[in-house]
């Protein structure tokens, strides 16, 4: 039997829709940006940055990700990203990068901005660190860097639900256990299957993205998981058994 091929041009929008004929019309106006929603953005990424309290110019800030490409979806986060020279702020590049990435996930933390029913995520960037974005707006300049291209791609759909399904069924199945944990021994054990699927699943989505990029059967399953809230369940378990595991 041929694979069911999925042409994404006949679809209609829903929660499983990978890429659409458009870029979202609740930013864009054909290819530009909505100048309320850039003014926000702007503020955000310049209070972001104050909290680092650097004296180095910002060289730009930038929309990246699927809201300035064809493949968002009803749950894509507006990636935004604030560009920096990090060799100013320590010569040891990975140094500077573990050093503020730290400080930027504790402030999206404590952050929960969302627009028009988009989170917010915020970035420190290096600005000689290349960006492979095939979508890539500054909000700075109100300026394209690289313009999207409408090319939809093929998915064997079948694939992408049996794949999905299957980590569902795993997920369902320690979630199962966790309810019915008796000793420490029982949620150490368990702790070992939740982890060991959190990896198994973060390895499954960097093999499909360096195989086929972000169209990838694997990346696509990744991304249903995620956005069905169950990337949520597993980071839950892994946590929830670890508690159990020391609680009295």
């Amino acid at each position: 039997m041929k694979p069911h091929i999925l042409d994404f041009s006949s679809w209609v929008l829903n929660e499983d829709k990978f890429y659409q004929d458009k870029l979202n019309d609740l930013f864009w106006n054909d290819l530009n940006f909505d100048d309320s929603v850039r003014s926000k953005l702007l503020q955000i990424a310049n209070d972001f940055y104050l909290t680092f309290k650097l004296d180095i110019p910002i060289g730009d800030i930038e929309l990246t990700g699927s809201l300035a490409n064809y493949n968002w979806t009803p749950k894509s986060d507006l990636d935004v990203h604030v560009l920096i020279d990090f060799s100013k702020i320590n010569p040891d590049l990975a140094l500077a990068k573990k050093a503020m990435d730290g400080q930027r996930f504790v402030w999206n933390l404590r952050h929960n901005v969302v627009i028009r029913g988009h989170d917010v995520e915020l970035y420190l960037q290096d600005i000689n660190e290349p960006h492979v974005a095939s979508g890539l707006f500054s909000l700075l300049n109100n300026k394209w860097i690289r313009v999207p291209k409408y090319n939809p791609p093929q998915i064997d759909e079948r694939d992408v639900e049996m794949k999905f399904l299957g980590i569902v069924n795993d997920i369902k199945q320690l979630e199962s256990r966790m309810k019915n944990i008796e000793n420490p021994s029982d949620a150490k054990d368990l702790h070992g299957h939740a982890e060991k699927l959190k990896g198994k699943i973060m390895k499954m989505r960097k093999e499909g993205l360096e195989r086929e990029g972000e169209f990838s059967v694997e990346n696509l399953v990744f991304k249903k998981l995620r956005n069905e809230g169950y990337i949520q369940n597993i980071i839950d378990l892994v946590s929830g058994s670890y508690d159990k595991i020391y609680s009295e």
